[in-house]
């Protein structure tokens, strides 16, 4: 029984549905959406897409609209909902710290990893990055009004994880180990063949000294052996390295009208990245929607008075001791919606369909924001939309799912409780579909009662109406 227990940890089942490796991509912007006209019309399957959602309407086959899903967590700690980004894939309530410190908010990092770090240490540690995250400025440790909430990843307690911001640094990072281009990343994948090849063999021999039922279960971990010589054989086509981008200055960077291209060519290294199986799990940060210059006005989002942009407008009575208006108010909403509709596109053209079609087929992306509201900074039925490859196999794609009721026009509702899952319970899901189903709870169940805010309790287990 010892050596089949040694290789139950070696040697995990794979998926048996997946030729390649499973992949997870994760994207997250900040300040939701204009929730009023975010959500499809229709039933689960048969659905119209919003106008903030209709550049999906080409891979809507693939797509999950997830609408009544709350960041409880964020509703249980200091700061509020304000903080919500360090909430949101970590599943845990921020405690009492000094990583921001603003009027009364005293506010710590995170003090558990995100599901990305989980799922990086199960599934990524065959490939040179377990996980790689890229993001646009100013999401950074030292970025103008960043802190715990901006940074929405951890590698564990008080250590957020900063995005390369950079496409060129991000080239620099990725792709140094990879010179040689295809030739190298061939080599690599030989030499992870030939290490599994001597581990078969080595199987084989024990094989024939152990009893019948135990020559059963290591059967099944030799199975397992075969299925990731059987991925690695199959990444042998679209890995090539791509031209390195252009440096951009500091000032280039934190220029929001550089963002659609700083964007465009993250996700261009992002695709390449998956393809040579130097991740399996890509995160991306687009930063909040707050901004003291216009920002991104060629997509239709500009910005408001002297600090804040139109998306932190939608509740505030006054800015800098001028009254807004209900004309203002209607520009905000407009602006957030447009600017959410460039983002689905993005997405969508930028990213998904550029993936390599094997890769692609074998890959889940979420994109969610750590709140609904912007100005209200609410954090229930936030925006989550998931596309999944074809052979991804874990969820029922082409549906929409609504629980509970939520008027976004209404501050005083935007703040209840939807009553459907919380965002605890998509981390448990995207384990689970990562192969990963033995991971039930992501962050904590019963909140403790934290600086004057009452405790609470976040549902367990995944989501089950995604199966």
């Amino acid at each position: 029984m010892a050596p089949t227990a040694g290789l139950a940890a070696l040697f995990p089942l794979p998926a048996a549905a997946a030729v390649q490796p499973k992949r997870l991509i994760l994207v997250t912007h900040g300040q939701g959406a204009e929730m009023t006209r975010w959500a499809p019309a229709g039933t689960e399957t048969n659905f119209t897409l919003s106008s903030q959602l209709s550049p999906f309407e080409p891979v809507k086959s693939q797509m999950l609209v997830l609408n009544g899903v709350d960041n409880e967590a964020a509703y249980h700690g200091t700061g509020g909902g304000h903080f919500a980004q360090s909430t949101l894939w970590t599943g845990v309530s921020l405690r009492v710290g000094e990583a921001y410190v603003c009027g009364n908010n005293h506010v710590a990092w995170s003090h558990v990893r995100s599901v990305d770090q989980i799922l990086a240490e199960r599934v990524g540690m065959m490939t040179q990055f377990p996980s790689f995250y890229w993001g646009t400025w100013p999401i950074a440790r030292n970025g103008e009004n960043q802190g715990p909430n901006g940074l929405c990843h951890y590698r564990g307690p008080d250590d957020p994880i900063e995005p390369v911001l950079s496409p060129d640094l991000a080239f620099d990072r990725l792709f140094s180990g990879v010179a040689g281009g295809i030739e190298a990343a061939a080599r690599l994948r030989a030499e992870r063949r030939s290490v599994i090849d001597l581990v078969k063999g080595d199987l084989a021999r024990v094989r024939t000294q152990l009893p019948a039922p135990d020559q059963e279960r290591l059967d099944v971990h030799l199975a397992g052996v075969r299925k990731m010589e059987a991925e690695l054989a199959a990444m042998t086509t679209s890995c090539a390295v791509p031209t390195r981008p252009r440096a951009f200055t500091t000032t280039e960077a934190r220029a929001y009208a550089n963002h659609p291209l700083i964007t465009r060519l993250q996700f261009e290294l992002m695709t390449q990245a998956l393809a040579c199986d130097l991740t399996r799990v890509a995160c991306f940060c687009w930063p909040h929607s707050e901004g003291t210059a216009s920002f991104m006005p060629q997509v239709g989002y500009a910005a408001f008075g002297s600090f804040h942009t139109n998306a932190h407008e939608i509740s505030y009575d006054e800015v800098n001791g001028v009254p807004v208006t209900a004309a203002q108010r209607v520009a905000a909403r407009n602006h957030l919606a447009d600017l959410t509709q460039w983002r689905s596109r993005t997405l969508v053209q930028d990213l998904w369909l550029k993936l390599a079609p094997e890769v692609r087929d074998n890959t889940l992306l979420t994109w969610a924001s750590d709140m609904s509201e912007p100005g209200a900074h609410s954090n229930r039925n936030i925006p989550i939309v998931l596309l999944q490859g074809n052979t991804f196999g874990a969820f029922r794609t082409g549906r929409y799912l609504k629980w509970g009721t939520f008027n976004g026009a209404d501050l005083n509702t935007v703040h209840r409780p939807t009553g459907g899952p919380h965002t605890n319970q998509l981390c448990v899901s995207l384990c689970h579909a990562m192969g990963q189903t033995d991971i039930n709870v992501v962050g904590e169940v019963n909140v403790p009662a934290i600086q004057g805010r009452p405790a609470g309790t976040l549902r367990a287990g995944p989501i089950q109406e995604l199966v």
